[in-house]
């Protein structure tokens, strides 16, 4: 597999999409709590998503890029697993403390019956061990092709790893990012229930 660090920066358009490094770390979670609409989980707060950013960071199946300008300013990131199983077991372990930390503030512990509750909600099927985890783009960079560019990179990493299609899951009710993914190229499969809430499965095949 071809680490992400290798995958060569991409410019266009005055955007640079680049591997991500924990010294973006900071920046992508500001973005994340500014921009992720309807996300449970960014609500457990800013030391729970340090926590699952540098555990991913830290797992050799992640490929993970950062868009930004010519001056550096960040426009966006997505977040992607060859081996979301492995993914999943390498960064549970090292998220569980700040979640239980997380829970137990007040905002958390309105959350608390929301975690309960996914320890028996079904997992998509067939198993698919390529995810697009995550993907955000600041607001005001919306409608400029960078969504576009960070998902090609990421299909890029994906190609030279073999990967004949991913999935990728969003809440049911963001009609704008549904009709995002299915302008760029993927199928809805399926939809269930992740913390309570609807979420709608989708796939994608990798052009090669």
């Amino acid at each position: 597999m071809t680490p992400a660090n290798l995958v060569t920066p991409v410019r266009e358009e005055d955007v640079i999409v680049r591997p991500m490094t924990t010294a973006d770390v900071g920046a992508i979670i500001d973005l994340q709590m500014a921009f992720l609409e309807g996300s449970i989980v960014t609500r457990l707060g800013k030391p729970f998503l340090a926590a699952f950013h540098h555990a991913a960071l830290g797992h050799p199946s992640t490929r993970a890029f950062v868009a930004t300008d010519a001056d550096g300013k960040l426009g966006g990131f997505a977040v992607a697993s060859v081996d979301v199983a492995a993914f999943n077991s390498h960064t549970k372990r090292r998220v569980l403390w700040p979640l239980v930390q997380a829970l137990l503030t007040p905002r958390g512990m309105r959350l608390m019956w929301r975690f309960a509750r996914s320890l028996v909600e079904p997992d998509p099927e067939p198993y698919m061990p390529a995810e697009l985890l995550l993907l955000v783009v600041d607001a005001r960079y919306r409608r400029r092709g960078l969504g576009q560019q960070l998902l090609a990179a990421i299909e890029q990493a994906f190609a030279r790893d073999g990967v004949s299609r991913y999935r990728v899951a969003v809440r049911s009710q963001l009609a704008v990012a549904r009709a995002f993914y299915l302008a760029t190229g993927f199928e809805a499969e399926q939809e269930l229930f992740v913390l309570g809430r609807p979420m709608t499965y989708l796939i994608k095949r990798v052009a090669r």
